[in-house]
C-alpha cells in the first residue's frame, strides 16, 4: 500500500505545480470559451514560473512561506469540499458530519504540503502547450492537453480537465491526467482501500490518509538527501 500511495504523492507533486499553473488565473467571461482557458493557461504559466523562480534564490526560505504562497495562490479557487466529497465517494453519505469536516481538513493539509513541496522539487523544467482538440471542447467542460518537459528530458503528458462555473464565471481545474493515471480516480480508490483495511471506519482511514502522507513525504525527503 505505501508504494502505490508513494507513486500517488510523487504524481501530486508534480500534479500541485500543475494545478497552480492553472489556478493563478482570475479572469472571468460571460461565457465559457474553450479558447479562453487556453488562452489563460498560455499566459499566466509563464508569470508563475518566474514568481517561483524568484523566491527559491532568496535565502532561508522556510516551509510555512512556501506553504502560505500556495494557499494565498490556489485556497480560493480549489473547492476542496467538493474534491473531497469525490475521494470519499459512497462513504460521503455513510460519513457523519464530523468525519467529513476531519477529512476534509486532512485531505486539504495534504494537499497544500503536497503542492508546496513540489513546487521547490521541480526544477528546470518546460512546458509545451498542445492545440484543443474540438471533440473535447464545450461551453461547460474543456481539456487543455500539454507536457512537461524536465531538464533531463523526460516528458510527461498532460491532460486537465476543465469546467466554466457559471457563478463565478471562470474556468475551474477539476482534474488531471499526468501519463496516463487519472488522479482523482487514483485517489477514490486509495481511500477506498483504507476503509476496507480499518474495517469500514472511516475515522481510522482518515488517520490513515495523514500517516501515509507524512510517511511518504519523508521517505521523499531522505531520498532526496541522499543522492
Amino acid at each position: 500500500m505505501a508504494n502505490s500511495y508513494l507513486a500517488a504523492v510523487n504524481n501530486m507533486k508534480l500534479f500541485g505545480v500543475l494545478f497552480l499553473l492553472f489556478s493563478l488565473g482570475s479572469h472571468t467571461f460571460a461565457q465559457g470559451n474553450p479558447v479562453d482557458a487556453l488562452a489563460l493557461v498560455e499566459e499566466r504559466i509563464y508569470l508563475l514560473l518566474a514568481q517561483i523562480e524568484a523566491l527559491k534564490v532568496e535565502p532561508g526560505v522556510a516551509d510555512k512561506q512556501k506553504l502560505d504562497l500556495v494557499e494565498d495562490v490556489i485556497g480560493e479557487v480549489v473547492d476542496f469540499k467538493r474534491i473531497s466529497r469525490r475521494v470519499m465517494a459512497k462513504y460521503y453519505k455513510k460519513a457523519s458530519k464530523e468525519q467529513k469536516q476531519t477529512f476534509l481538513k486532512v485531505f486539504k493539509q495534504s494537499l497544500l504540503n503536497t503542492y508546496a513541496k513540489g513546487l521547490w522539487e521541480f526544477e528546470d523544467y518546460k512546458i509545451r502547450l498542445k492545440p484543443l482538440w474540438s471533440a473535447h471542447q464545450s461551453q461547460r467542460n474543456t481539456l487543455v492537453e500539454f507536457e512537461v518537459v524536465t531538464a533531463s528530458g523526460q516528458v510527461f503528458p498532460v491532460t486537465q480537465s476543465l469546467y466554466f462555473h457559471k457563478k463565478q464565471k471562470r474556468w475551474l481545474v477539476q482534474n488531471v491526467i499526468i501519463s496516463g493515471v487519472n488522479i482523482g480516480q487514483l485517489f477514490r480508490d486509495q481511500f477506498a482501500r483504507l476503509v476496507n483495511e480499518n474495517n469500514g471506519d472511516i475515522s481510522l482511514a482518515t488517520k490513515a490518509w495523514a500517516g501515509v502522507i507524512e510517511a511518504s513525504q519523508n521517505t521523499s525527503s531522505a531520498d532526496a538527501l541522499s543522492e
